[in-house]
């Protein structure tokens, strides 16, 4: 599995009281996925963007915030997707 499988499968189920790019977690999930994050070629993209927060940026459109202990317990991953890919070697 990779982790844009285990993503996919997270994102296949709607959950209440979300939007729709969010997605709560269990500990378990947010484990194994950066067990996968990490095992993948692109799992150096992942950087800490603050305290329980980190940003996954792969290749390609869609980027991700996984947030740990978000509101008491919970863990939330969030897709964001750019309009354009991004290019290498683009000034912008």
């Amino acid at each position: 599995m990779t982790p844009f499988d285990l993503i996919e499968s997270i994102y296949a189920r709607p959950q209440d009281g979300m939007p729709s790019n969010e997605r709560a977690i269990t500990a378990r999930q947010l484990s194994y996925l950066k067990d996968l994050i990490g095992a993948d070629p692109e799992g150096g993209a992942l950087t800490r963007s603050g305290p329980g927060v980190w940003m996954w940026t792969p290749a390609g459109r869609t980027k991700y915030r996984i947030t740990e202990d978000y509101a008491g317990g919970r863990h939330k991953i969030a897709r964001f997707s750019n309009v354009v890919a991004s290019g290498t070697g683009r000034l912008f």
